[in-house]
């Protein structure tokens, strides 16, 4: 049975039950009263109760079927629409000729309650305005694709000297060049065919710089990049000989900020270097395939039982490699002869190639360093690597490869003369292959708060990875503390008002103008509102709405009456 049922059948109860008790009352009674109060009192009873429950259960009322048409952001001045069609527009429309202006979507479908259905006119609807959306019938006619920069991921926070991505997406196919916030190009490339642009720059000192990303058209967009300086971590070095691979390794790891440790087989039982106590200090161990081998089964288990802990792995191939040999399940085929390795060129011009090496230092000035193309020609062990591809060479033949193990990961090399580029004024490319390997094998770092990768003056961004007490400060020094939302695990919402640089729970955030990247805005309302319409299964004939009369017109009677009855009960004479 229903609500309705159920408090009928009681309210009906109280009624036979009141009259009984008012015809025993009247039988036992020493002075009856007259008929007409007792008539009096027996209809009010019924009066009361049919009032109460028309109090509690309104009756409902049909409402006359209505659609709107919902102006949105690039919606034209003049809107046509049908004879049973109300146009409204949400804040991000211009000037709408005719149409009623709305705070946001969910108070225009208060404002008219009879709407079954709405059609979306312009680039499409802001994330305020979706979850109202998915109550009625949604239809969206999308514009085209704007032209130019329509995507854009910055890079994640970096270490000081790795290698950054920018990843857009372009339509129009028009090239792109990444500045350096001095104005030097960095790196240039054009979209592939889907449109996907990347291009690279490299890190240098901790803190947050602006890269400019220009397009061949004239779109720029501004690119925040923060730089993160990171504990130094902990890298042991086992060689089996001594070598300029092994000195020029040492002096990449020392450059880079790690802590090395080295020990080096010096041939009759010599060793150069003190022996590890232990694995499991160390972030990061990179051995070549004699030091492998002549690992005994209790260190080959100690190593082991470090990566599965969390620590990086590199084993560098020296020589033959036998059939069926592997590091901790990542395998090499057998190869034993070394071929010609090429690698490709760290730049796509002069220019940008100076502007990814940076000033230089003492040790190495600028000026000692080899133009763009004068790379030697390396070698490696020509073996088929199993696992992951890490890096390439020029015709895209991996020579390095990972895989995980436990929390850890395992890499290995076949590359036999890195040190060939620090020789001939390539350091550069040197220090980028061992910190990729580094970072990508390595122990990992604490992650620090997870922020929007895009975020707008005036408008919502969510940031994650909070504690208790997290804040957000404004570049005008105004602090907000942010309260986290426990249905999303240490997510919060913030707002910032004024572009530029804030801090989120201690990290940077850039937060761009609000009138600046309007191509990628549009594009990701456009795709946004697609698959809000797209994920809805909408009625073909959705039904006239039903809403309930008001409650107060019942009550104000059925007080009246029970007061009255009360009165009647009450009265002696």
């Amino acid at each position: 049975m229903t609500p309705e049922r159920i408090t009928a059948a009681l309210l009906g109860l109280a009624v036979v039950a009141a009259w009984l008790r008012l015809w025993r009352w009247q039988r036992r009674g020493a002075v009856r009263s007259p008929r007409w109060r007792i008539a009096a009192l027996a209809a009010l009873q019924a009066v009361v109760a049919g009032l109460l429950y028309m109090t509690l259960f309104a009756p409902s009322r049909s409402v006359v079927a209505d659609r709107l048409a919902v102006a949105t952001a690039g919606a034209p001045h003049l809107i046509a629409t049908a004879h049973d069609e109300t146009l409204v527009a949400l804040p991000e429309a211009g000037a709408i000729a005719g149409a009623r202006r709305e705070p946001d979507l969910g108070t225009a479908l208060r404002h008219h309650p009879g709407a079954v259905a709405f059609r979306i006119v312009g680039s499409g609807l802001v994330a305020r305005d979706r979850p109202a959306a998915m109550r009625v019938a949604v239809r969206y006619a999308p514009p085209p694709v704007p032209q130019g920069l329509v995507a854009l991921t910055p890079p994640a926070p970096v270490a000081p000297g790795a290698r950054f991505a920018v990843v857009g997406r372009v339509e129009g196919g028009a090239a792109a060049t990444l500045r350096d916030p001095a104005g030097r190009i960095v790196d240039t490339a054009r979209p592939a065919a889907d449109g996907t642009l990347v291009l690279h720059g490299t890190a240098r000192v901790p803190g947050a710089a602006l890269f400019t990303l220009q397009l061949a058209g004239g779109d720029a967009a501004r690119v925040p990049l923060v730089t993160i300086a990171t504990t130094p971590a902990k890298a042991l070095i086992l060689a089996g000989a001594p070598g300029p691979e092994v000195k020029f390794l040492r002096r990449w790891a020392a450059d880079a900020g790690l802590t090395p440790q080295a020990q080096l087989a010096a041939g009759g039982g010599l060793t150069l270097g003190d022996p590890p106590a232990s694995y499991a200090g160390y972030d990061l161990a990179i051995l070549d395939d004699r030091s492998w081998a002549a690992l005994g089964g209790g260190a080959r288990a100690a190593l082991a039982q470090a990566v599965r802990g969390g620590m990086g792995l590199v084993v560098r191939l020296t020589g033959p490699v036998p059939r069926g040999w592997q590091v901790f399940g990542l395998a090499a085929g057998g190869g034993a002869a070394a071929v010609p390795l090429r690698l490709a060129p760290a730049a796509p011009s002069q220019a940008a190639l100076a502007a990814r090496r940076g000033p230089g230092s003492r040790d190495a000035p600028a000026d000692g360093a080899a133009p763009l193309g004068e790379v030697p020609e390396l070698s490696r062990i020509a073996t088929t690597l199993g696992g992951i591809p890490l890096l390439r060479d020029a015709r895209g033949t991996p020579y390095a490869a990972w895989r995980n193990v436990g929390r850890g990961r395992v890499a290995v090399v076949t590359l036999l003369d890195s040190f060939a580029l620090v020789t001939s004024g390539n350091g550069d490319a040197h220090a980028d292959l061992w910190s990729t390997l580094a970072t990508t094998v390595g122990r990992g770092t604490p992650s620090p708060p997870d922020v929007a990768a895009l975020a707008w003056a005036g408008e919502r961004t969510t940031v994650c990875g909070l504690g208790a007490d997290a804040r957000a400060t404004a570049p005008d020094g105004t602090v907000t503390a942010l309260i986290a939302d426990p249905a999303s695990s240490g997510c919060a919402g913030y707002w910032p008002l004024a572009p530029g640089w804030h801090r989120v729970a201690g990290r940077p955030l850039y937060v761009q103008p609000a009138d600046s990247l309007p191509q990628v805005r549009a594009a990701a309302r456009r795709d946004a509102t697609l698959a809000l319409v797209g994920a809805r299964a909408v009625p073909a004939a959705p039904a006239s709405p039903v809403e309930h009369g008001p409650s107060w017109r019942w009550f104000l009677p059925f007080l009246a009456a029970a007061g009255l009855l009360w009165w009647l009960e009450r009265r002696r004479r």
